[in-house]
């Protein structure tokens, strides 16, 4: 499923993790790609093997093809943020963001619908009884905490992804976060929504194998054409609300980095420099 989109540390925060290296973090996507599979459902062994074998090629396309264009757009990103950001730089890094997870989804996307349709009805009936428990779970947090509660944790959330990269915020650019944190709109009652729409999608892919009757290559490319939509065009499958949500709370992180990297001292410049030039020296390594 295509992520929802609306980190506030959107136009760089996707090049870099801040609890270690990226350089860590991106030779380590392997297991960690296998460990959030097995959270869902359990592969047999060659249906383990055929995914190694298939992440492994993915990566290297993705090391030799896609991480030269993050270099370059993170010092693209990093001469304008010396220089000056404006509104319609960080919307484009947005889109540019937008557009390389577009390329990588579509790139998997063939494997992806392999591993799918490698999976007994079994264990794809055990992938959608695991995604709705992780709904549940996700409400049951929700309902524990006071409305009052989210919004501050929210808060501290972006508060430690700023200064990550720019050190410690002055306080007027804690006001600053403070002010657009409360304009954002509340979407976990859309997002919930729209994860259960997205597991519907997926139980009809599978409704439809099996009720397929005949050619096996026209079975399979019914389930192919059900799954796609649920791979690269999850974005339909919001609700209208849901998008309005998303699109205000986007304009409104937009608008707060905006006048917050307006507002960076020279010290703060100089952490941020650091910090991409760490990143784009990692991925530098990685080519």
């Amino acid at each position: 499923m295509k992520n929802s989109i609306y980190a506030f540390m959107l136009v760089i925060m996707v090049f870099s993790i801040t609890s270690c290296s990226t350089k860590l973090a991106y030779n380590n996507l392997d297991w960690l790609a296998s460990w959030y599979v097995d959270d869902y459902v359990n592969l047999t062994d060659i249906q383990e093997d055929e995914f190694d074998t298939k992440l492994d090629a993915f990566l290297v396309w993705h090391r030799n093809i896609e991480l030269q264009n993050y270099i370059l757009q993170i010092k693209a990103i990093q001469a304008d943020f010396n220089k000056g950001v404006t509104l319609s730089d960080i919307e484009s890094y947005v889109t540019s963001v937008k557009t390389f997870l577009e390329v990588a989804l579509t790139k998997a996307e063939p494997e992806v619908v392999a591993l799918a349709y490698s999976l007994s009805d079994k264990q794809a009936g055990s992938f959608l009884v695991e995604f709705e428990q992780q709904n549940l779970d996700k409400i049951e947090r929700f309902e524990e905490e006071s409305k009052e509660r989210r919004t501050k944790k929210r808060l501290e959330k972006l508060e430690e992804q700023l200064s990550s990269f720019f050190g410690r915020l002055n306080t007027q650019q804690k006001k600053l976060l403070n002010d657009g944190n409360n304009q954002l709109l509340p979407s976990f009652q859309e997002r919930i929504k729209f994860r259960r729409h997205w597991a519907d999608s997926i139980r009809k892919a599978y409704v439809i194998r099996a009720r397929s009757l005949g050619d096996t290559e026209k079975k399979k490319k019914g389930f192919e054409l059900a799954l796609k939509q649920s791979i690269l065009e999850s974005n339909l499958l919001r609700s209208e609300k849901y998008s309005n949500i998303l699109e205000h709370n986007q304009r409104v992180r937009i608008n707060t980095l905006e006048k917050i990297v307006a507002s960076l001292d020279e010290k703060q410049l100089k952490h941020l420099n650091e910090k991409l030039n760490e990143t784009i020296e990692d991925l530098e390594a990685l080519l």
